[in-house]
Order: C-alpha cells, then sequence, then structure tokens
C-alpha cells in the first residue's frame, strides 16, 4: 500500500468525481485515483488542513464557494503546444480565410473573422491561429479580426493574457512565424508580440453554463476538450457549437473525438475538421 501524507478513501474519490462532474461536466475515470490525490493534496496542504475528509466537507460548505476556483483549477488538464494538429491550421488557411478573402474582394463578404478557441489551456493554440490568421491575410488589406479564447482553468487565462512562454514551449513555431511575431526575450523567453495580443480576448467561461456569446463564427476549436465529458454532455456540446458556427465555418476537434463524426448534420471536410449540413440549418 502505498505511504501517503493525507488520508485518501475510495469514498472521498468518488465523492470528489461527482462534485467534478456536477461543475464542470468532466468525467474522471477510476484510474484518475492518484491524479486526483496529487493534484488535491497541495491544495490541503495549502489550505493547512488534516485530510481529504475535511476538504471534501469544505468545498461543499457555503464557506467552501472561496475554494472553487482553485478546485477547478487543480482538475483541469492542460496539454497543449504552439500548432497541436498542424493539419487544422492549414485547413483553417485554405478552407476559411483564403475563401473568406475571395468572397470578400467579390463582395460577398465583409471583411470579418470570427473565431473561437473552447479549452483554450495556456494560449498557444489561440496564439496559433493568430499567427496562421495574421500571416494569410493580405497586407495591404484592412480586416477586422477577432479571437475569442474561454477556459475554466483561471490560471491558464492568466497566462495567456501574459503571452509569455518557455524557450522550449516556442520550439514547434514555424521559424518564419517564430520571427515575424515572437520577441525573444534575454532569458530566451518567447513574448507574443502585440500585433497577435490585439487580436485575442482570454475570457472565463464554464462549457456546462450559459454561453453569453453571439456567432456566427468562422471557426470553433474545440480540441481535446470533449474527450473529458461523458457522451450525452459531448452531444450537447456539439450541437451549440453547430449553432454558433457561420454558413461556412468549421469546427475542429482532437483526432480522438472520432465521436463527433458521428453527428448526422456534420459533413467532414478533413482530419478531425466539419462543416455543418445545410440541412440543419434550413431546419434550425
Amino acid at each position: 500500500m502505498t505511504n501517503r501524507e493525507f488520508t485518501f478513501r475510495k469514498s472521498e474519490f468518488n465523492a470528489l468525481r461527482e462534485i467534478v462532474y456536477a461543475r464542470t461536466g468532466i468525467h474522471l475515470k477510476e484510474t484518475k485515483f492518484e491524479m486526483v490525490y496529487s493534484r488535491l493534496a497541495r491544495r490541503i496542504r495549502a489550505l493547512k488542513m488534516q485530510d481529504f475528509a475535511e476538504y471534501l466537507e469544505y468545498i461543499k460548505s457555503p464557506e467552501g464557494d472561496a475554494e472553487a476556483g482553485d478546485f477547478v483549477n487543480a482538475m483541469t488538464t492542460n496539454l497543449t503546444r504552439f500548432f497541436r494538429e498542424g493539419h487544422h491550421f492549414q485547413y483553417l488557411r485554405n478552407d476559411v480565410i483564403k475563401p473568406k478573402v475571395e468572397g470578400a474582394r467579390k463582395g460577398l463578404f465583409d471583411r470579418k473573422l470570427r473565431i473561437w478557441s473552447a479549452g483554450c489551456s495556456s494560449g498557444m493554440e489561440p496564439y496559433s491561429i493568430a499567427m496562421t490568421v495574421k500571416a494569410s491575410l493580405p497586407s495591404n488589406e484592412k480586416w477586422d479580426v477577432k479571437i475569442l479564447a474561454t477556459d475554466i482553468d483561471t490560471n491558464m487565462l492568466n497566462t495567456g493574457r501574459a503571452g509569455l512562454y518557455r524557450d522550449r514551449d516556442c520550439e514547434s513555431i514555424p521559424p518564419k512565424l517564430l520571427k515575424r511575431f515572437v520577441d525573444i526575450q534575454p532569458d530566451g523567453k518567447g513574448q507574443m508580440n502585440s500585433d497577435l495580443r490585439s487580436l485575442i480576448s482570454f475570457k472565463y467561461l464554464n462549457l456546462m453554463e450559459s454561453w453569453p456569446i453571439k456567432g456566427p463564427f468562422d471557426a470553433i476549436f474545440c480540441r481535446n476538450v470533449m474527450i473529458y465529458f461523458d457522451v450525452p454532455t459531448q452531444q450537447k456540446l456539439v450541437t451549440r457549437y453547430m449553432d454558433l458556427l457561420g454558413p461556412e465555418g468549421l469546427i475542429f476537434v482532437g483526432h480522438a473525438e472520432a465521436l463527433v463524426a458521428n453527428h448526422p448534420s456534420l459533413i467532414s471536410v478533413g482530419r478531425s475538421s466539419f462543416r455543418v449540413a445545410d440541412d440543419y440549418r434550413k431546419s434550425a
């Protein structure tokens, strides 16, 4: 039996799983026992509590509302990198931005782009989107570009707003884009430049709650987020995303989120990339 600093019973683990699900929609598997212990032990230590039983009672009490943010932050997984699943950024350039540019020149569209990074983590995804947009739009044309970046983890949102990343994090940025959009600091860290930061709004959002968001979006990135939810929650989220996509908009999901491909009103346009079927819009 593993020696632990704090007592952690299976019943307490299950109670915490229920709270996580109720507050975030995240479905923690039984295999996450050690992960939950490791992450919440830090909070118990910081709060100078005796064990998980005391912590559990605290977060269930009215006084525990102050702990809600730190609890959710601890339970949120934030694995990301710049230009992760690079094919999505190719689709963004070729199947979203390029047609919009051509259509705007013909008077079919306004020179406006709206993109949502849902579950943006530390900000590497929305900055990758911003770099792709800036590098793809004609430099001699004025475009109205807004990128919404949302997450439930307030610590990650603060990192995104700062736009400052370790040198090893920046290694996955293509050299030309790195040179153009990232200011390398004396300590080797990469500071996203003001052109990129001006495009992105980092906002707190719990996907299980109401969305104070207006579409339509030209693209929605929700990658490696829905894998933490159960199937009914995944299906509800997909429908909500579809309702916010513009007529030619694309939704990008993680390669492991094949469930989306089974939605009858989504049409695959490439690897884990989808467009909403016209019949769905007519029936909406």
